[in-house]
């Protein structure tokens, strides 16, 4: 099944504000972002537009006017290669990560603070300002939090990346960037969410609690006349069922004969896995099979970015990838082989990376058949294509109920641990209507604290404290708590060593664990084994041992057991309120989050004791 996808323009107006390259007119959104900004009207500025559409123009026009300026984004990739534009467009911005922090303790958290008073722009993730929240610095002063009235604007890249738990901590965030200096804050993103402006209104403001100023800059597309411009080009796509490692001869034929006439300096040809284990597998498939697509190709996953050793070589014509290259990958693609992704967020950012300098191919892998939705080389409009597509991948919904629970218990968390700024804390936090609030949480724990201490305390209460540490845990960071882990793996022809989350690695490949005197190392083995690979898990709070593949229903179902025996002698109203606060709690988090287990039993009756004396390597 082939198609045609027509061109994308926008309308363009004249410059006023001298921000477009040399006689170049101004696209209509970049006009309508910095007249907003002129007004200063909004709280917050939610700015739609389309890949490539030229949103980071937008963000270079505050740097220019001098402010200073928090950019967040989503992915460490993603901010490197922001990073490198602002370089070369000649501003100075610096990445704030934990790569660069080179202090321990006490220090580690003055560092931070010197970073970020020191520069005027500054790339980073939302993780780091969700750790201050959190006091995972150690600040005795608990003076760090006060970065978060620095800012004069504060912006969220590609916000359509965060789910329900890093939502919450986003939200905690706006919530103080607004209290704290009332900064601006900038939404960005091609595919935005209603939720997340109807979440927004729990987000209150100065002594009368107001509620957020929200304004909407959207990029309309347009017919191509004269005051228009392309921003994508007509893109030839060919819909295949199935996935890329189910169609290899094909696409090596088509790779093969497209590789002819490419130009070197750029990767020119995409593929975009839905798994980093296929995206590893077919990188070795090359380097084992076809040797001379292997020489001139580059991958770059998850696995990639922590590994040791050369630095990725993006001038090669060839890049295999995963979903890390959904967002801000800014490459002349001609020929993009993409599986259909997550969901339909997914879809639009890898469809994206295609056709965005001149007209393009694109060969999708789908889960689902798509030949009734279209005629055989059929001409369609861009819109008219997305909007067919929407009913064969799955849309994501935000849950609200979840966020606003997680919301309120990052808050609760917050207060608790900044008693020198509790009071200040309490005021940025209002109680949402939804019934629940920071004072929800802190009766919780005031129950249970109270019971600990009393002649109600039993073995099942003490393992129900224990998990409720780990939900507590797991809330002060932004994405949940994980054990990253080295891994020594075959990439191509070669043995390289990576940093990756020890659960995802042993059960999506076979492996051997490792206990070193720096602690456990995986080493990635063959085997005709198709996995998954872990059979099962021990957590400190649960009694036996938990089917790993069936780790929700189990662990639920070993919750109710253990928080009914830990609440069995309180009174009637206790009991259910505390119950109903626990199942509200695990309701919101999934289990691989906050879980750090025992042991690991793998596929083969290997045992992996994740004890404190093994994981020395942390």
């Amino acid at each position: 099944m082939m198609i045609t996808v027509n061109e994308v323009y926008l309308p363009v107006v004249e410059d006023d504000y001298g921000l477009a390259p040399s006689g170049r007119k101004l696209r209509a959104f970049q006009k309508e972002f910095v007249d907003s900004i002129h007004r200063g009207n909004a709280n917050v500025i939610q700015l739609v537009a389309p890949t490539g559409a030229g949103k980071t123009l937008c963000f270079e026009y505050l740097i220019k006017q001098g402010h200073k300026v928090l950019l967040l984004y989503p992915t460490n990739a993603l901010i490197q290669s922001q990073l490198e534009r602002f370089k070369r467009d000649g501003f100075t911005a610096v990445n704030i990560s934990s790569k660069i922090l080179t202090k321990k303790g006490y220090e580690r958290a003055q560092e931070l603070k010197g970073w970020i008073n020191r520069y005027d722009v500054l790339l980073s993730n939302p993780d780091i300002f969700q750790a201050i929240i959190g006091h995972m610095y150690r600040n005795p002063e608990d003076d760090l939090i006060q970065s978060f009235l620095l800012f004069d604007y504060v912006i969220y890249d590609e916000f359509h990346a965060y789910r329900e738990f890093e939502l919450s901590g986003v939200l905690t965030q706006i919530a103080l960037f607004q209290n704290m200096s009332q900064c601006k804050i900038i939404l960005s993103s091609a595919t935005p969410k209603s939720e997340i402006l109807e979440l927004l209104n729990y987000v209150k403001i100065g002594k009368e609690r107001r509620g957020l100023v929200v304004e909407d800059i959207i990029a309309e597309s347009c017919k191509p006349e004269e005051s228009s411009e392309i921003i994508k080009y007509e893109t030839t796509v060919n819909f295949n069922q199935g996935n890329i490692l189910g169609h290899i001869e094909k696409i090596i034929a088509i790779v093969k004969n497209e590789v002819k006439n490419l130009e070197v300096g750029a990767p020119r040809i995409l593929f975009i896995f839905n798994s980093v284990k296929d995206c590893n597998l077919f990188y070795n498939l090359l380097f084992k099979d076809y040797p001379e697509i292997y020489s001139i190709t580059e991958k770059d996953n998850g696995y990639d970015t922590n590994q040791v050793g050369d630095k990725a070589d993006f001038t090669k014509p060839i890049l295999i990838s995963t979903n890390k290259s959904e967002v801000g990958l800014d490459y002349p693609i001609r020929l993009l082989f993409m599986e259909d992704g997550f969901n339909f967020d997914s879809f639009i950012q890898r469809f994206g990376r295609v056709s965005r300098r001149d007209i393009g191919i694109c060969y999708i892998f789908t889960k689902q058949e798509v030949e009734p939705l279209f005629l055989q080389d059929q001409y369609i409009s861009y819109e008219e294509f997305l909007h067919k597509l929407e009913y064969i991948t799955e849309k994501y919904n935000i849950n609200k109920n979840k966020v606003l629970r997680l919301f309120t218990f990052r808050q609760a968390i917050a207060i608790q641990e900044y008693q020198k700024r509790r009071d200040d804390l309490i005021g940025y936090f209002v109680a949402p209507n939804s019934g629940y609030s920071y004072k929800l949480w802190f009766k919780f724990f005031s129950i249970l604290k109270k019971n600990n201490e009393g002649s109600l305390r039993n073995r099942n209460l003490d393992r129900l404290n224990l998990l409720i540490e780990d939900f507590k845990q797991s809330c002060r960071s932004l994405r949940g708590r994980s054990l990253p882990t080295p891994v020594i793996y075959q990439r191509g022809h070669e043995i390289r060593q990576t940093v990756y989350d020890i659960l995802t690695v042993l059960n999506r490949v076979p492996s051997v664990v490792d206990n070193t005197e720096n602690g456990l190392v995986i080493r990635e083995i063959n085997s005709k084994e198709t996995g998954p690979f872990i059979k099962a898990i021990k957590v400190p709070y649960l009694p036996g041992l938990l089917n790993y593949q069936m780790i929700e229903e189990q662990f639920k179902a070993g919750l109710e057991i253990i928080a009914d025996k830990a609440l069995d002698t309180f009174d009637d109203s206790q009991r259910k309120f505390l119950l109903s606060c626990i199942h509200s709690l695990y309701y919101c988090i999934d289990v691989d989050r906050f879980i750090i287990p025992e042991e690991i039993i793998l596929w083969n009756d290997k045992v992996v004791s994740l004890s404190r004396e093994s994981m020395r390597f942390k």
